[in-house]
């Protein structure tokens, strides 16, 4: 069921403020007073929404991560190469960049030195360990005689994506969701995955 707009707005608000605070005082040190204040909204108003100030902060985690997480799950780690070939950008992680930039506070925030540490480590672990690692198993056996170890590229990759765009958001955004999306095409398609025996690679169809 939609909720309405006057609520969404009021939840909107909350969240802003939240943000706010975290960048202020730090994830950990978060109040129901600080966000209520900084909202300029009353605690029984908050308390419609949310149980606390933790609760708020995981379900607003949790909001953003479900959204970036299917956007991860389109990725496939061939397209890098390919595209990078044709020097165009891979249009699912564009559609990834593009979803840092909607959420850009968001990211900024939990992702900077007072945000939420682990907000990275799971990013970058579900990367890693749910999504990258099972499509270059399944789809190129032959990774494992890369010159460089399966476990290294694989880190390497969600590295290079994280820092990217990490870096972007933290530079108020001056290139294109496209440029960036090109950037990292290009350097993990013409860097990594150069390492890998490509004549054993996957054909793509339909570039």
């Amino acid at each position: 069921m939609k909720m309405d707009r006057r609520k969404l707005k009021t939840r909107r608000l909350l969240q802003k403020a939240l943000l706010e605070v975290i960048e202020e005082k730090g994830a950990e040190r978060v109040t129901v007073s600080d966000v209520t204040k900084k909202a300029d909204v009353n605690r029984g108003t908050f308390y419609l929404h949310y149980t606390d100030s933790m609760d708020m902060l995981q379900k607003v985690k949790e909001e953003v991560w479900e959204g970036l997480r299917e956007r991860i799950d389109k990725l496939d780690p061939f397209d890098y190469l390919h595209f990078a070939n044709n020097k165009a950008p891979s249009p699912s992680l564009v559609d990834v960049v593009e979803y840092f930039g909607e959420n850009a506070v968001f990211f900024r925030v939990i992702l900077g030195p007072k945000g939420d540490p682990s907000y990275r480590i799971r990013i970058k672990d579900y990367l890693i360990k749910q999504h990258l690692s099972n499509i270059l198993n399944s789809e190129h056996p032959k990774v494992s005689n890369s010159l460089l170890p399966f476990d290294f590229l694989i880190a390497s990759i969600a590295s290079a994506n994280l820092s990217i765009l990490q870096h972007w958001i933290d530079t108020d955004r001056r290139q294109s969701p496209g440029e960036i999306a090109l950037m990292i095409t290009q350097l993990i398609g013409n860097g990594a995955f150069q390492l890998l025996d490509t004549n054993h690679l996957p054909r793509r169809q339909n570039y």
